[in-house]
């Protein structure tokens, strides 16, 4: 994640402190742009975790081997319904989504799943969470999911008790700081 989104990567760091051996690391990604003549720094926060057996579960829920192309690719299992609830569309939401004001919906950037991947996903959010959304095609053979205008508030109150609050723009909110954030409330409901 870029520094932008340091706070988040360091709530994210405390949950998962028990599986990481490792500080954040912090990595400068120069970009140099030979029209321009320019060199842009772009910086970079992470961690990883370590690699125990019992990750290898949410692996198998995520990744397929396909066999035509002897490869693994990025799905989604059926089983992944039984545990998504508002923390896992938070957490989405804060990874990979977006907030069009204009358009007053959000996008959630699904194109590294395949199509049934994110078909199955976008049924399972309709289902567990009565969210209304729909699969669209981006480019090539990507495909994200729209959250509708219509569902946005119903999406608002059952993310926002678990969304960090530098992540609240991705909800088209604005987090105001001199209300005060109680940095352990939002760790008491995950």
């Amino acid at each position: 994640m870029s520094t932008k989104n340091f706070s988040y990567l360091f709530h994210l760091y405390n949950l998962f402190e028990p599986y990481i051996n490792s500080d954040i690391q912090i990595l400068d990604i120069y970009k140099i742009n030979d029209k321009r003549r320019e060199r842009k720094i772009y910086t970079t926060v992470w961690f990883k975790t370590v690699s125990i057996p019992h990750f290898l579960y949410y692996y198998d829920l995520f990744y397929k081997k396909d066999k035509t192309k002897n490869r693994w690719i990025k799905t989604i299992s059926d089983e992944v319904k039984y545990n998504f609830d508002s923390i896992v569309l938070a957490h989405l939401i804060i990874g990979d989504g977006n907030y069009l004001k204009d358009r007053n919906i959000i996008w959630l950037y699904t194109n590294s799943f395949d199509k049934n991947g994110v078909i199955i996903l976008s049924n399972i959010i309709k289902e567990n969470l009565q969210i209304d959304n729909k699969v669209i095609h981006d480019r090539k053979d990507q495909y994200i999911i729209i959250i509708e205008k219509n569902s946005l508030n119903l999406t608002t109150d059952l993310v926002l008790p678990y969304m960090h609050p530098s992540m609240y723009y991705k909800l088209g909110l604005k987090f105001e700081s001199n209300k005060g954030f109680d940095y352990f409330k939002i760790l008491n409901f995950i």
